[in-house]
């Protein structure tokens, strides 16, 4: 279609298909946020932070050379998270029965005391030592995987930054909370036998949120409404181009060059052409009545 259309008929199609446009952009709002809504599940983010710090000399170049070993050090740690030495571990952790401490050991506490018989200083127990005690808790879920866990966590940090933040991104909000947490708990004692360095202390831990990040709703229903006021703005410009009928008279006299002999009127729709002759016989016999009884003379009714 090598048709051009120029500013003027570009305004008329606005017009034309105004009222279609916000029809159509409404539709595409609704259409965008409950399709979104309904097909696309929530994702919940929970983000824990980690501190890489190892003990430091009062020495101030040698804190300002630990200081940029641990910040170089922070991309191979984002590396060790995402690996299986890591997540494996707490996919384990997350779907096995755990041992939880309920109360710490306590030592034996002992006294002393003069023994009149020996002469000498005797030492007795005052309270004895008691075992520290746990209790089995079952597995907190029992559907995580490796390869889960890896598509749910991102590791990012700011730069020139000694914190780094390990990010869950799941569909549910409480699951995604003790994911992070887990996941800097067995980094934490990981690393120290990985690296042979205890530089890692977790700064502030997961919460759960209940507002989803995804999907963006507002955004999604923008993208319909302007989709909708697109689509429907083009329907009216293709049906402009493509549309043959003639609607001005300039264009048979100027472009086509005819001659405009003259015009005809619009004539109503007729269903019975017999009760339209019969109306129209009707019509002109009221009108001779009406022209006799004002004294003229009336149509002679005979052929010649």
């Amino acid at each position: 279609m090598n048709e051009q259309i120029d500013l003027s008929r570009l305004w008329n199609v606005f017009k034309r298909s105004f009222i279609m446009m916000i029809v159509m952009g409404l539709l595409g709002v609704v259409v965008a946020y409950f399709g979104a809504k309904t097909l696309i599940a929530p994702k919940y983010a929970a983000s824990t932070s980690m501190l890489v710090n190892r003990k430091q000399d009062n020495n101030p170049n040698m804190q300002l050379n630990a200081q940029q070993a641990d910040i170089q050090i922070i991309n191979t740690y984002k590396d060790i998270i995402t690996r299986p030495v890591v997540l494996r571990t707490v996919a384990d952790d997350l779907t096995s029965p755990q041992r939880v401490l309920v109360k710490k050991a306590k030592n034996a506490v002992y006294g002393t005391r003069y023994n009149a018989t020996t002469g000498l200083q005797e030492r007795y127990v005052v309270t004895e030592a008691q075992p520290a005690k746990y209790k089995l808790e079952p597995a907190k879920y029992s559907n995580i995987t490796e390869s889960d866990l890896d598509k749910m966590v991102s590791v990012s940090n700011a730069q020139n930054s000694q914190v780094f933040t390990v990010a869950i991104r799941d569909t549910n909000p409480v699951r995604a909370r003790d994911i992070a947490n887990e996941i800097a708990k067995v980094f934490k004692r990981k690393i120290a036998s990985i690296m042979s360095v205890s530089n890692v202390s977790i700064v502030s831990k997961a919460t759960s949120d209940p507002e989803p990040v995804s999907p963006r709703l507002k955004l999604i229903s923008l993208i319909g409404l302007v989709l909708g006021v697109v689509l429907a703005f083009m329907w009216g410009l293709i049906r402009e181009l493509t549309d043959r009928t003639i609607k001005d008279i300039d264009f048979i006299t100027d472009d086509l060059g005819l001659v405009n002999l003259g015009f005809v009127n619009y004539v109503q729709k007729m269903n019975d052409m017999d009760q339209a002759i019969e109306e129209t016989k009707l019509k002109n016999t009221i009108d001779s009545d009406e022209l006799g009884k004002a004294g003229f003379p009336q149509r002679s009714r005979h052929r010649i």
